[in-house]
C-alpha cells in the first residue's frame, strides 16, 4: 500500500488529537460531543464522498473538454521540479484565499453573486462553530476539516489540485498537498509557540518573528481567524499571510491568544451535530 499526503496529515491529526485529550485542552467544554461527532462525519464524508467524487468528476469533465492535455505538463516535474512545485503551492493557496475571502466577504450588489455567496457562507459556517455558547470551547486540531458538505465542491483550490493531478504534476501534488496539508493542521493545533517569538524580551527576535508573520500564518494568527469578534474575518489563509497582507488586505498579527473561540450558534447548530453538517436553507440564495 502506497502511503497518500490524506495518510500522513491524518496520522499528524491523530497524535496530537491525543495530545490534546490527554493535555486536557479537548476535554469537557472546551470540545462538546457535537464537535467529536463533527470531526467524524467530516472525515467519513470526506474520504468516503467528498474527494473521490471530486477526483472522478474533475477527471471526467477534464476527459471531454481537454482530453489531449492528459499527462500534458509532466515535464515540468521532470525539468523544473522546485519552481513548479513553489508555483503549485502559491496558486493553491491563492485559489483558497479566494474561495476563504469571498466566504467571509461583506454582501455583494449583485443577485447571482449573493445567492453563490451564501452556498460559501452555508458551506464554511460550521468550520467556526465550536464548543458551546459558553464561551469555554477551544480551538483544537480535527477542527482542521470540518466543514458542511457542500465545501470541497465550492472551493476552487481543490478543483485546482485535481486538475493539476490530471494534467500529471503527480509529485508535485502529493509534496504539496503534503505540505500544506500539514501546516493547516498545525495551525489548528491548541498551541500558540509564535507568541513566545512575538513577545521575547530581545528586540530583534520579536521584530524578525513580526515580519515572518506578514509572509507565513502561524498558529496564533489562525486562532483569531476562529475568534468571536472582529477578527474572525482576519487572516483567511492556512500558509501565506503575504496574500492576507497584500492582497485581501485582512492580516492581523496579535501578541496574545483569542479571549473567546467559534462564532454564536442556533439551538440546533449547538445540540446536533447533523443539522450543522447537513443544514441547507436554499431559501437563503433565493
Amino acid at each position: 500500500m502506497t502511503l497518500q499526503p490524506a495518510h500522513f496529515v491524518t496520522l499528524f491529526i491523530i497524535v496530537f488529537a491525543l495530545w490534546e485529550w490527554l493535555s486536557g485542552r479537548a476535554r469537557a467544554e472546551r470540545k462538546s460531543k457535537e464537535d467529536w461527532q463533527m470531526a467524524g462525519l467530516s472525515a467519513a464524508g470526506m474520504v468516503l464522498i467528498q474527494r473521490p467524487a471530486l477526483l472522478f468528476g474533475i477527471a471526467w469533465i477534464a476527459g471531454l473538454i481537454i482530453p489531449q492535455y492528459q499527462g500534458g505538463l509532466s515535464w515540468l516535474v521532470s525539468d523544473y521540479f522546485w519552481p513548479t512545485l513553489i508555483g503549485y503551492i502559491a496558486l493553491e493557496e491563492l485559489f483558497h484565499g479566494l474561495g476563504h475571502w469571498f466566504a467571509h466577504a461583506r454582501r455583494p450588489k449583485s443577485r447571482w453573486l449573493q445567492r453563490l455567496q451564501g452556498l460559501y457562507k452555508i458551506g464554511h459556517r460550521p468550520h467556526h462553530l465550536s464548543g458551546g455558547n459558553d464561551g469555554k470551547g477551544q480551538l483544537t486540531v480535527t477542527q482542521t476539516f470540518v466543514e458542511h458538505w457542500l465545501w470541497w465542491f465550492i472551493m476552487p483550490n481543490y478543483w485546482f489540485q485535481f486538475l493539476a493531478l490530471y494534467l500529471g504534476l503527480t509529485e508535485v501534488f502529493i509534496i504539496g498537498t503534503l505540505f500544506k496539508g500539514l501546516w493547516a493542521a498545525h495551525n489548528h493545533v491548541n498551541w500558540n509557540y509564535d507568541l513566545y517569538f512575538l513577545n521575547h524580551r530581545w528586540a530583534w527576535v520579536r521584530n524578525s518573528m513580526y515580519a515572518l508573520c506578514h509572509i507565513f500564518t502561524f498558529p496564533t494568527q489562525h486562532h483569531h481567524h476562529h475568534a468571536r469578534g472582529k477578527n474572525s474575518g482576519s487572516n483567511l489563509c492556512n500558509l501565506l499571510a503575504i496574500y492576507d497582507w497584500l492582497l485581501f488586505g485582512t492580516l492581523v498579527i496579535e501578541r496574545e491568544k483569542p479571549k473567546v473561540y467559534g462564532w454564536r450558534q442556533t439551538p440546533e447548530e449547538e445540540h446536533s451535530a447533523l443539522y450543522r453538517y447537513f443544514y441547507t436553507d436554499l431559501a437563503k440564495l433565493r
